[in-house]
């Protein structure tokens, strides 16, 4: 059957990723109809992912004029940004029906980024991001988020991380040009201050997403603001801003009721007062992380099993005054419930995780290391969550004389190890 070229062109072609058009032309090229595919396919604009782009591939798209919606480039040495630099100046219309960008390592800076974002007029989102095996940040300053304001005004999503160079001045014409921001993350940017934050609240109120994280110049200041100008905010992370208080948080819970997303690992001025406040406001919450904070008891975490019943991940790694009482709550309240940590929980023992397993059995990661629990806690696991993924249970006392491994990826895993121990297990 022959279908038609608007259909080929239209309903296909565009949701093929680049790979996919590469494989189809290397499997047509001693054919005699290549000329008429590669006809086909000229000015196509695709829809497909691209998991990350060589420079070469990009040329090759260019000379067959086929651009593309997702573009990903990791910078892994300086000749790769060389090369896409010093690109024709008829290969840089391939950016002009971008909407999405990832450029991601260590050496890339702003020559790079403005290169890419001045061509980009239908940019959407932006993520710049340094090397995770690597020490070194991407050097881009304020003069790459200062051409973002000039030339993305559309944006709506933008994420920064452990991009040191950047301050507030580069910040603020960002919150001025790109009023339809939806998404904002600044990870590990630490010159970043209430300044830029104040301004972000003031001109970008449909904001539903903000990552602050590590941002430790941040206080109640600008955290209060966001909150009373961005009430449909749906996801906060303020993990490790130290001089954040429960007056940030409280104000969050009531005018943010609609916050389905909650990071507040290190903020170790937040009380159960916070805590409390979120649950009887915010009760369409479904993740919830408090690791490492120290004032948190009982009384936060009951709160929020009764109010919050469709919790779904609960992250509580350090808390050490949490007991067995709050996590029986949880687990006859918050049934649906798919990762637990509750690692440094030195008063959780089996009572609590049996239950966990009994009432929570789609269950999918669960974190109990440093706890009080026996083997009698993982025979219940691999009786109850045959959904369970990852499992991590290091210096457990209750269990450091049984030679058992102190991680699984399945409970296939788990109940291999115990029968190998215990072959009468009724597991």
């Amino acid at each position: 059957m022959k279908l038609p070229d608007d259909i080929v062109r239209q309903e296909l072609i565009p949701y093929l990723t680049v790979y996919d058009i590469v494989r189809l032309d290397i499997a047509c090229m001693s054919y005699e109809f290549r000329p008429q595919l590669l006809d086909k396919i000229n000015g196509v604009v695709l829809e497909g992912d691209v998991e990350s782009i060589r420079v070469s591939l990009f040329k090759w798209l260019g000379i067959r004029r086929i651009y593309w919606i997702n573009m990903n480039f990791y910078f892994y040495d300086n000749n790769s940004v060389t090369m896409l630099t010093n690109l024709e100046n008829n290969y840089v219309d391939q950016f002009k029906y971008t909407q999405h960008v990832i450029m991601k390592g260590s050496q890339f800076g702003d020559d790079i980024a403005i290169f890419i974002i001045s061509h980009s007029p239908c940019m959407q989102s932006i993520d710049i991001s340094g090397d995770n095996d690597s020490d070194y940040n991407p050097e881009v300053t304020d003069d790459t988020l200062q051409s973002i304001a000039e030339h993305c005004t559309g944006l709506q999503s933008l994420s920064l991380s452990d991009c040191i160079n950047i301050t507030d001045t580069g910040l603020i014409p960002i919150s001025e040009h790109c009023p339809n921001l939806l998404s904002l993350k600044i990870y590990n940017c630490d010159q970043i201050t209430d300044a830029s934050i104040i301004s972000i609240s003031t001109h970008c109120a449909g904001l539903h997403s903000l990552d602050l994280n590590g941002c430790d110049l941040i206080t109640d200041a600008s955290i209060i603001l966001v909150f009373t100008h961005c009430s449909g905010l749906q996801s906060l992370n303020l993990s490790d801003l130290l001089q954040i208080t429960d007056a940030s948080i409280i104000s969050i819970s009531t005018h943010c009721t609609k916050l389905y997303s909650l990071d507040l690992l290190g903020c170790d001025q937040i009380t159960d007062a916070s805590i409390i406040s979120i649950s009887t406001h915010c009760t369409g919450l479904q993740s919830l992380h408090l690791c490492d904070l120290l004032q948190i008891t009982d009384a936060s975490i009951i709160s929020i099993s009764t109010h919050c019943t469709g919790l779904q991940s609960l992250g509580l790694l350090g808390c050490e005054q949490i007991t067995d009482v709050s996590i029986i709550s949880i687990s006859t309240h918050c049934t649906g419930l798919l990762s637990l940590n509750l690692g440094g929980c030195r008063k959780i023992t089996d009572v609590s995780i049996i239950a966990i397993s009994q009432n929570c059995s789609g269950l999918k990661s669960l974190e109990v290391s440093s706890t009080r629990i026996t083997v009698a806690s993982l025979e219940a696991i691999a009786q109850n969550c045959s959904g369970l993924q990852y499992l991590r249970t290091l210096l457990c006392d209750g269990l450091s004389s049984h030679m058992l491994r102190d991680e699984f990826k399945s409970v296939s895993e788990l109940r291999a190890a115990l029968l190998s121990i215990y072959p009468s297990l009724p597991i």
